[in-house]
């Protein structure tokens, strides 16, 4: 709680400090010193900044987080729908976590020099950012073989086919950045693992390599698979931002950036409170099994 108190404290004197005057663009050519005075006393901007801090503040907790600076409705009703179009992509990204998770022990079954390439072909993808890979992914898929549609556009009436349609391709761009990342640390665990001595017990009694793996390193390491899986999705949050953006999709990313284009700031503080959140409940999960794991291992 005290660390989402700062983060809030952060984004609210941060976002204060967004060069511009959103009164003066609102305004433009209907713009006088009367009319600005107005607006700004209507909308509370011309209250101190500790004092702006505070209500708004106590009135986030309370869960009223304002009304949006250019549409004038609530934040709540802006960021909604969005929200589901967030939550969906991120869902489907997830949707490649059994591949990433085979192609870990698939590379750790394979021969050496398989492993090295794949090892290579992960740090290759692991450096790529991932706003590179969606343009490849674009001009390969959607420019050249003309498979799956540039750009993303989520709509209620859509049919579950069509979803699956437009999102494949973002959460692709997405998914190879998970295989890549859980394929490799699953892959050093199973190394580790195979360097202990029941998996050399095991291998003298004659049983093979891939059985050993999986009946007795897989399970032994599950704790930190799922460890593994909490970390990625902060990090795929991140992700999913930029894939919004690349792809046109209508989610809190794409939300974000055109609050901070419009210098809409309730709307952009919403966001950026709500994806701190969301990274301060997932590394606390992830902190809760580790620890409780680690005692476990202890006694």
């Amino acid at each position: 709680m005290a660390i989402l108190l700062g983060a809030a404290a952060l984004i609210f004197f941060g976002t204060a400090l967004i060069p511009g005057d959103f009164v003066t663009e609102l305004l433009g050519q209907d713009y006088t010193p009367e009319l600005g005075a107005q607006l700004r006393h209507s909308l509370g901007l011309d209250r101190p900044l500790l004092e702006r801090f505070t209500i708004w503040l106590f009135h986030f907790l309370q869960g009223e987080f304002g009304q949006s600076f250019t549409s004038r409705i609530p934040v709540w009703e802006v960021v909604q729908p969005r929200l589901a179009n967030t939550l969906m992509l991120a869902a489907a990204a997830l949707c490649w976590f059994p591949l990433a998770f085979a192609a870990g022990v698939a590379s750790f079954l394979a021969p050496p020099q398989v492993r090295r390439c794949f090892q290579l072909f992960m740090q290759i993808v692991l450096c790529a950012p991932e706003f590179l890979i969606a343009y490849i992914f674009i001009y390969v898929f959607a420019v050249q073989l003309h498979l799956l549609p540039a750009v993303s556009r989520l709509a209620p009436d859509q049919s579950l086919t069509e979803h699956i349609r437009v999102l494949l391709l973002p959460s692709a761009c997405l998914g190879i950045g998970m295989i890549a990342y859980v394929a490799r640390m699953l892959l050093s665990l199973l190394l580790m693992e195979e360097k202990k001595d029941y998996f050399e017990f095991a291998r003298l009694r004659g049983f093979s390599r891939s059985w050993i793996a999986l009946n007795y390193a897989v399970p032994s390491i599950l704790p930190s698979i799922l460890n593994l899986l909490l970390i990625y999705c902060a990090y795929l949050l991140t992700g999913v931002l930029v894939i919004e953006v690349v792809f046109g999709i209508s989610g809190i990313g794409e939300l974000a950036v055109s609050s901070v284009v419009w210098r809409d700031v309730p709307v952009l503080q919403f966001c950026a409170v709500f994806i701190t959140a969301i990274y301060v409940g997932i590394y606390s999960l992830s902190d809760l099994i580790a620890g409780r794991f680690s005692k476990r291992g202890a006694l």
